[in-house]
């Protein structure tokens, strides 16, 4: 059964039962149908499970159904809605300490913890039991506050405390539309023939949905527990064994600290930063940025370097990063440039961040065109290549620079043929070519300088 998900997939009634029939005295009055340890036997109970997976999950979702609290309209008596409201959450509890602490419930967490797993099934994710739900909870309501919306899971799930013990959960109208068909299907008559889609605002609300590493890579990583070392942060694992032979947990987890930029060696995990919160997103979101969908190649310390000597940015220059990544184009930059730092993924956002760049979370073609006031001295870029996004990530952001400003930007070398690439009042001029300098990608890049007059 350890080598199958059904058991993550039961709920914990259904695990209970299959347990007691491994630990109840078969003989004891009323007596326990036990089969005979056969391969036929285990071959056919196997696979009658494998085949209830789907009964298992359904099973969950009535659970939840049944769950809500009654007292609140906000919850349908005839299916799901986007918002969902259950309560003894939490309780005030006094102690001879502290005049009145909030301690927070298991059981009133229950159906947070169900909608988890759940939803990981409908996102194609291996099930796995969640542990951490009440201990992320605390620690998420002691960092942002009672009453503040908190997103878990991909933006699958968002939910906000109240000190009254209740607990409002948002589901991605999505997600919902299949919790109601699982519904309608365990109780026909319960649901109306025809249910009212969503609103186009409702969606608007929700982030698109993105894949997420598992719950126990997550929890694991939440858990590294990092001392500063004069301008390094370290952390004691064993991840650095992450090999070919290594458990699939360990594995991920050695990838996602890399793809931060930490090193991981047999015995440490280090940052050249602050990692805490990068850490606490990763514990609760578990959303990684999607390479391809982003665009989102690292530049490397070579191409910095290059970058830096043609910019030459002086002490208290302004300088506008329109797609700052984690801040590797800026690696080689002195940290007396005024950096303002545009991105769209808000894992990137927080990693940049703690290195000390003020960074804002938004589209840089939509910030562009909200903010053309804003010029700076300098801009330097390495734009998305795909669907034509470099050419317009260009121009939108020369249209920042004040009269005498530089630009230097990495492109590809489809552009190079382009002839007065950036209009009038622009002065350009086609710099060094690099190959091979981006992982997993073997494209040719450019560097264009331009300066404004």
């Amino acid at each position: 059964m350890a080598l199958t998900d059904v058991l993550s997939v039961m709920s914990d009634e259904k695990k209970k039962e299959w347990d007691k029939q491994f630990t109840a005295d078969r003989y004891h009055l009323p007596p326990q149908e036990i089969p005979d340890f056969t391969l036929d036997a285990v071959v056919t109970t196997v696979v009658a499970l494998l085949n209830d997976r789907h009964q298992f999950i359904k099973d969950r979702v009535y659970a939840v159904f049944q769950s809500l609290s009654r007292q609140h309209k906000t919850n349908k008596a005839f299916g799901f809605s986007t918002r969902m409201i259950t309560s003894g959450v939490c309780e005030g509890v006094k102690d001879k300490w502290v005049k009145l602490k909030v301690e927070f419930k298991e059981s009133g967490l229950m159906p947070l913890s169900e909608l988890r797993v759940i939803c990981s099934y409908f996102r194609g994710e291996t099930v796995k039991p969640v542990y951490d739900t009440k201990k992320m909870v605390e620690n998420m309501v002691g960092h942002v506050g009672f009453r503040n919306w908190i997103s878990l899971d991909g933006n699958s799930i968002r939910f906000r405390v109240y000190k009254n013990g209740s607990m409002h959960i948002d589901v991605h109208p999505d997600i919902a539309e299949r919790l109601n068909n699982i519904l309608a299907a365990i109780v026909p008559l319960a649901l109306p023939a025809e249910r009212v889609a969503h609103t186009k605002a409702t969606l608007q609300e929700f982030p698109a949905l993105k894949r997420c590493i598992d719950f126990h890579s997550r929890m694991q990583l939440a858990e590294l527990d990092f001392t500063q070392n004069e301008k390094e942060w370290s952390s004691w694992t064993s991840l650095g064994y992450a090999g070919e032979n290594a458990d699939k947990t360990r594995q991920v987890n050695a990838d996602v600290l890399r793809f931060l930029g930490a090193r991981v060696t047999s015995y440490h995990v280090t940052f050249d930063y602050d990692p805490t919160e990068v850490m606490r997103f990763i514990g609760h979101m578990g959303a990684m940025p999607d390479i391809k969908s982003h665009q989102f190649y690292p530049s490397s310390a070579r191409l910095s370097e290059y970058v830096a000597s043609i910019i030459a940015a002086g002490e208290g220059e302004r300088l506008l990063e329109p797609n700052i990544g984690h801040g590797d184009l800026l690696q080689c930059f002195p940290k007396s440039v005024n950096v303002t730092g545009i991105e769209l993924d808000t894992l990137n956002c927080l990693v940049s961040r703690a290195k000390g760049y003020e960074t804002t979370e938004a589209d840089f073609l939509a910030w562009s065109a909200a903010n053309q006031i804003q010029k700076f001295d300098c801009v330097v870029m390495n734009p998305p290549f795909a669907d034509n996004r470099a050419k317009l990530h260009l121009l939108a952001a020369a249209s920042h620079l004040v009269p005498g400003g530089r630009l230097a930007a990495v492109l590809p070398l489809s552009l190079q043929g382009i002839d007065n690439l950036l209009g009038e009042g622009f002065r350009t001029e086609w710099m060094d070519t690099f190959d091979n300098e981006f992982d997993n990608t073997a494209v040719s890049v450019r560097v264009l300088y331009a300066e404004r007059f």
